[in-house]
């Protein structure tokens, strides 16, 4: 037979690691919201940065081989985009990396406090 405290530590300690998991659950879904949203910026900058550059400058791109063709008929123009497109995804990109670093760092110190 189990006192009333040995009970109450067990309900404890029981809603505690059910706010591990819905606290994990929750993290993993916003990882994954950040991966996905990382790779739709990755997906429409590549198609779509031939059409937006025709569209402003008014020509067509006639080498859609690379991006650097892009840049080769209206430098100006074609740079800012650029350095304005690769600057949001080196946003998007450390954003991803720092919550799976923190979310890494949160794991080992919950391993280590479950083996105390």
């Amino acid at each position: 037979m189990r006192t009333n405290e040995e009970r109450v530590g067990l309900v404890h300690k029981r809603t505690a690691e059910i706010k591990r998991e819905r606290k994990k659950k929750i993290q993993r879904a916003l990882d994954m919201i950040c991966i996905a949203a990382c790779l739709i910026l990755v997906v429409g900058i590549g198609l779509f940065m031939p059409g937006w550059t025709a569209g402003i400058t008014g020509g067509e791109v006639h080498h859609t081989s690379g991006a650097a063709s892009l840049v080769g008929s209206h430098a100006a123009l074609g740079y800012i985009l650029m350095g304005l497109m690769a600057f949001l995804l080196g946003v998007c990109v450390t954003v991803l990396l720092y919550r799976l670093h923190r979310r890494n760092e949160r794991e080992q110190q919950e391993n280590s406090n479950d083996e105390l």
